[in-house]
Formats: C-alpha cells, structure tokens, sequence
C-alpha cells in the first residue's frame, strides 16, 4: 500500500483490538445500567481500583488478595460513572487508539493500553490519602497513554515545538479540569476527575512509544 493509499484511509476504519475495547467498555456500560441497584453498588465496591484494601491486601497478602489487586486493576478500566463518562472516554479511545494500533499494531497497543491504565491506577494508589477509601474506575488512565503515544506518531508530522506544545495543552487542560470546580461541573456529583492518573497513563504512553520507535520499525 502507498503513502497516498495510506492517507485516503476513511476516519472510520477503526481497527479491531480498538472496536473491541471500546464495544467491552459499552457492553459493560449497558449491563450495568439495566441492572438492579444492589448488583450495581456491588460490582464497582468489588471492581473498582480502591487504594484503601489494596494497602489491606498489601499489609497481610494471601493468593486471593493478590488475585484481588490483578484483577480490579484490570476491571476499573471498564466502569464508568455515567452514559456522558463511558461515550467521552470511548469516544477518546476511537480517536487515539486507531492511531496507536495502526502506527505500531494491534499486540504492542494492546500491551501499552493495559500497562497505562495498570500505572496509572499504580499512581493514584502512591498520593492516596490514607484513610480515606477513593473510588478509581474508568478508561481514561489507559485512553491517555494513547495519547501520549500518539505525540510520539506525529512527532515527525509537526515537529517538536509541534509536540511540544500538544502536550502542553494537553497535560494543562487536564490538571486545571481535574483540580478545579471545573471539573465537578463535567463529571457530576460524587464524582471527582482522577488527573494524577490521567498524567501518569499519558507519561506511560510517550515513553512506551518512545521505546518502540527505538527499536524494530513498527508495522505499518
């Protein structure tokens, strides 16, 4: 295929691993949605990333609990607060993950997604007050290393001021949205914006992609 080939791809021709996430993220969304209340408290008390029993499960592990970390560290990734919540982030996902999977292919996007969201989660984990059981769930952490890979892919497009300046918006937006009132106005009562994860799943994302353009050319 040519570069000009390339360049006519329709906007909407979405990669597989990237239509299935953001399918899993809906599904999941839509279950959840048509279930009972209790069912509903009890799948994100359970599924949710909650810094408090990861340090109980850390203090006295067991194979369960450890079970108990993996898992959920992988499950928030698909909870959501809201419909507005699930459709920004999966909407994110459509618009950065298509670009991460075509550059460098389905296997390493897919290592790069779940590593993100995992240290992101890792991040909020590190600057939870202790005490005080957070909540952590949603795509996002995971979506913003996408992002920050996708800076790696236009690098040599716009150049680093280019970059530089993405990042710049980015990574600023994020942290005036997620520190200020601004952000509660988005997200909706009882709900907080998680931006250490956000800057923590973007860093993962850049540096990861940084390693990958560094070593064997990505498929194209």
């Amino acid at each position: 295929m040519t570069d000009e080939q390339q360049n006519r791809e329709p906007v909407f021709n979405v990669p597989p691993v990237t239509v299935y996430l953001v399918a899993a993220i809906f599904i999941v969304h839509l279950l959840l949605t048509v279930t009972t209340p209790e069912t509903f408290g009890w799948v994100y008390e359970n599924f949710s990333f909650r810094p408090v029993i990861i340090s109980a499960i850390l203090e006295q592990p067991t194979p369960a609990g450890l079970a108990h970390i993996f898992i959920t560290l992988n499950s928030h990734m698909f909870l959501h607060h809201d419909w507005s919540h699930m459709i920004l982030n999966a909407g994110m996902l459509l618009a950065f993950g298509s670009m991460v999977e075509r550059r460098f292919g389905a296997v390493r996007f897919l290592i790069l997604y779940f590593i993100s969201g995992w240290l992101s989660a890792v991040a909020e984990y590190f600057i939870a007050v202790p005490n005080i059981d957070v909540t952590l769930y949603g795509a996002s952490g995971a979506v913003f290393g996408a992002m920050g890979a996708t800076t790696i892919i236009l690098l040599p497009r716009y150049g680093l001021r280019g970059v530089l300046t993405l990042i710049a918006v980015l990574l600023g937006l994020n942290i005036i949205i997620g520190a200020t009132p601004l952000g509660m106005l988005l997200v909706g009562p009882g709900a907080e914006i998680a931006w250490i994860a956000h800057v923590a799943g973007f860093v993962t994302g850049f540096l990861m992609a940084l390693l990958y353009v560094g070593g064997r050319p990505a498929r194209r």
